[in-house]
């Protein structure tokens, strides 16, 4: 962070990406080569770029650690206070981490929804309008009750993911600011308090600001610790959720036995019984 010595630092929070590139359209066509439907294909997300919010923070915050220190050392409460600037500048966290994982966790959100939307209006406007017979009625009753529902589960499950990225992104920012507003008022002070030192009233009005320091880092790390503590319980919910999907989808909730049986009539790929199970609408089965 380069900011001239006679004004004040500036921070720069993570900003929007720019949108991504144009969608594209896929074209259907049926059995004839004619065009029936087209369906938008979103483009791969363009990657984001980290705007470099925490290292110009960094930046700017150790010349001001540095004078803070100096003057903890001559106050005499050197240790005490070292151990507090160390806690509290330790847990800075860079903040587009979590904005990133929102992002990701939003872009798939609305990935399942539209693939759930797709494969419902593909059933409904591709196949039931025009087929019936056994294999059309399995079909729509494994999309109705068991596609339909696990899409609609991810898409919760990623949905509220993204939603608890976003509330760590606010409380990383909100702590790195507040720990870098703490020392960007306190140094100056400090720094003049350190001078007067030297003189009994100047050394007591030092110890007496470096103890105001103190307190207030001592409040950031509980209140990094409350923060930790409430994420990590949101967290441990989610992840008992994504278990259960994990059940949903593979035998005992193991991935490495495999996908659950579908349970889909062997008959449906027995090329004799094509005829019978897949009539064309308006005709009876021979």
């Amino acid at each position: 962070m380069s900011t001239p010595p006679n004004e004040p630092p500036k921070i720069f929070l993570p900003r929007e990406t720019p949108p991504p590139a144009s969608s594209q359209q896929l074209h259907i066509a049926n059995r004839s080569g004619n065009v029936v439907r087209a369906v938008t294909v979103q483009p791969t997300p363009t990657p984001r770029t980290d705007p470099g919010f925490y290292k110009r923070l960094i930046s700017g915050l150790n010349p001001l650690r540095q004078t803070t220190r100096a003057a903890m050392a001559m106050s005499g409460l050197g240790i005490a206070a070292i151990a507090l600037d160390v806690a509290a500048t330790l847990n800075l966290g860079n903040p587009f981490l979590f904005y990133d994982r929102r992002e990701r966790w939003k872009d798939m959100a609305g990935l399942l929804e539209g693939n759930r939307s797709d494969l419902w209006r593909s059933y409904f406007d591709d196949i039931s309008p025009h087929w019936k017979g056994h294999a059309v009625e399995m079909l729509q009753q494994y999309i109705r009750f068991n596609v339909n529902g696990l899409y609609s589960q991810l898409g919760k499950i990623s949905g509220e993911m993204s939603g608890t990225m976003q509330s760590q992104f606010k409380e990383v920012s909100e702590y790195d600011l507040s720990v870098f507003g703490l020392y960007a008022t306190s140094a100056p002070i400090l720094r003049t308090l350190a001078t007067m030192s030297l003189h009994p009233v100047g050394r007591v009005a030092l110890m007496t600001q470096v103890g105001v320091f103190m307190s207030a880092t001592g409040n950031l790390v509980k209140q990094f610790a409350d923060v930790y503590y409430t994420y990590e319980g949101e967290l441990n919910k989610l992840e008992l959720k994504l278990n259960d999907l994990r059940g949903a989808f593979y035998r005992s909730g193991n991935p490495a036995m495999g996908p659950r049986d579908l349970n889909i009539s062997p008959t449906i790929g027995d090329a004799a019984q094509v005829k019978k199970n897949w009539i064309p609408a308006g005709k009876e089965s021979p």
